[in-house]
């Protein structure tokens, strides 16, 4: 994360105090740093952690890493060293009877770090969360509470009031027509059609429009599922896929937590081979995954979400074995599942106004949270506008 010549306001430096103050100290392990899309909390996290080294000689190695790969490398983008997803820090992949598991390093990268800094930490559930923390590092972590609220499990580290929270936006962030979208989302501001930038542009889902929602270079997100179920299976015809399950070259998303196959709900990758059934009702999923180097051997999967895509009535099963994998086609993913990661190309299908209840609006939150995981092109489809 680079510093580069920014002068911090006085809000920021005392943030930066705050940060330096607590590592200090030998009681809170942790330290939660909010901010909205903008802010620069990798920025201050940074200055920080100068200011950190400079008065801390014990702090000599600093490790960064993100919940997703995606997010990583994102932070590798801003000038992080070397960051990693956390599943890398902190296990250690084995092959056990021709199988590869993901087991606890004792001796991985967190057992020798001194500080430990994470961004994009709204999905990391308890597990997880309690396995970095055995380490007995300090840890700061940084979020975005303008986000939907994590799913059930998550939220380990922001699930409460943040230490420090930013919300000036800064200069260079102000100009972004992706920032500005997102703020205006965030703040429940009305956002009309049209071209807000280069490759920014917002406009109303017809039947000219739609097609949009299947470009190659793009990832689609809307809300909903029966709304992910027609995507998909539209966009499977349209490139020339068909049948009840994936096959060779279809995006797929891991759905479920699998931590000794060192897999994550969220983690998106592509088919290497048609599925394969195996002892009913279990079919066989080879996929290389996006932060993997090499394709997996075959992960046993139960198939209830693609059946879904043809009987909306199909539940999960209510007693899943401990190992048994889930996976679902990923042309389009609803936004929890997008939470924690970015692509260069995102379009929305706004379906905010399925998030606005009696009681409780989080329609701003559901766009701010899709419009920000676009880093440099953005198409947002409209209802009814």
């Amino acid at each position: 994360m680079l510093a580069g010549n920014i002068t911090p306001s006085p809000a920021q430096l005392a943030v930066i105090r705050q940060i330096v103050e607590w590592y200090g100290e030998r009681g809170h392990q942790e330290f939660y740093l909010a901010g909205y899309a903008g802010v620069g909390k990798t920025t201050i996290a940074a200055l920080a952690i100068e200011e950190i080294k400079h008065r801390y000689k014990r702090c000599k190695k600093v490790i960064t890493g993100a919940y997703t790969g995606k997010a990583a490398h994102r932070l590798r983008q801003k000038g992080a060293p070397d960051p990693s997803t956390i599943h890398a820090m902190i296990y250690l992949p084995k092959v056990v009877e021709g199988r590869l598991v993901f087991e606890l390093a004792a001796d991985g990268p967190a057992s020798s770090a001194d500080l430990i800094v994470l961004d994009e930490v709204s999905m990391v559930n308890r597990e997880l969360a309690a396995d970095l923390r055995s380490f007995g590092k300090k840890i700061l972590v940084m979020g975005d509470p303008g986000q939907l609220p994590p799913v059930a499990g998550a939220g380990a580290f922001t699930n409460r009031n943040p230490d420090a929270f930013l919300t000036e936006i800064h200069r260079q962030a102000a100009g972004s027509p992706i920032i500005r979208l997102a703020t205006a989302a965030r703040l429940g501001e009305t956002i009309r059609p049209g071209d807000y930038g280069s490759d920014v542009h917002v406009a109303v889902l017809t039947q000219e429009t739609q097609h949009q929602v299947y470009e190659p270079r793009t990832q689609a997100i809307c809300g909903v599922h029966r709304v992910r179920w027609t995507i998909c299976q539209r966009a499977r015809r349209r490139f020339g896929f068909e049948g009840p399950l994936p096959l060779k070259g279809e995006k797929l998303i891991c759905t479920r937590n699998n931590r000794e196959e060192g897999l994550f709900n969220g983690a998106l990758g592509v088919a290497t081979a048609d599925a394969e059934p195996e002892v009913r009702p279990y079919v066989n999923i080879r996929v290389h995954l996006e932060d993997e180097p090499e394709p997996r051997n075959p992960l046993l999967t139960h198939p209830w979400q693609f059946a879904q895509h043809f009987d909306a009535s199909t539940r999960k099963p209510e007693r899943l074995e401990k190992g048994i994998n889930e996976f679902d086609w990923a042309y389009a993913i609803t936004c929890h599942k997008a939470q924690g990661s970015e692509w260069p190309h995102v379009t929305i299908v706004d379906d905010s106004a399925a998030f606005r209840r009696a009681g409780q609006n989080d329609a701003p939150k559901w766009l701010y949270t899709a419009i920000t995981r676009a880093q440099t092109g953005l198409t947002l489809l409209l209802r009814g506008a």
